[in-house]
């Protein structure tokens, strides 16, 4: 073999060895993605049943340092008194953030409201997805 021949496989070995470990990164972020997005549909249907110290309880600690589960709990208790029962949400947007981190946004609409709520969710060390944010905007329908 001559250099010209080394160095067209040593290229094709370095596309291959690209390729695969694009391919399995992927598959790693669908794998996180599913997972975030289950935890977001249990913590929406929580929301709906209105039980939100459970939320709280089940959140992730940095996002519990935020305040207190009495205050996160006066305040979503607040939301779903203004806003009501929303019908069934159409499928949420995900996004993928670094370190096993995703933001699920649903759009919730009932007869009086439009809501947009974007959930961040973080992998925590036992594997499980935590609440880490939560930003909800109401409009009023007209």
């Amino acid at each position: 073999m001559n250099y010209g021949q080394h160095k067209a496989i040593l290229l094709l070995l370095i596309l291959s060895a690209t390729f695969i470990g694009c391919k399995s990164a992927k598959q790693g972020a669908d794998a996180g993605s599913s997972g975030a997005k289950a935890a977001a549909a249990r913590i929406l249907s929580q929301f709906e049943a209105g039980e939100l110290s459970q939320i709280y309880k089940e959140s992730a600690p940095l996002f519990q340092q935020t305040g207190p589960e009495d205050k996160f709990v006066a305040q979503f208790q607040q939301s779903l008194k203004k806003t009501g029962k929303f019908n069934t949400p159409k499928e949420p947007a995900i996004e993928s953030r670094p370190n096993d981190t995703f933001v699920i946004s649903y759009h919730l609409e009932n007869d009086r409201f439009k809501t947009d709520i974007h959930l961040t969710l973080t992998k925590s060390a036992s594997g499980k997805f935590e609440l880490a944010g939560i930003h909800e905007h109401d409009d009023p329908k007209k």
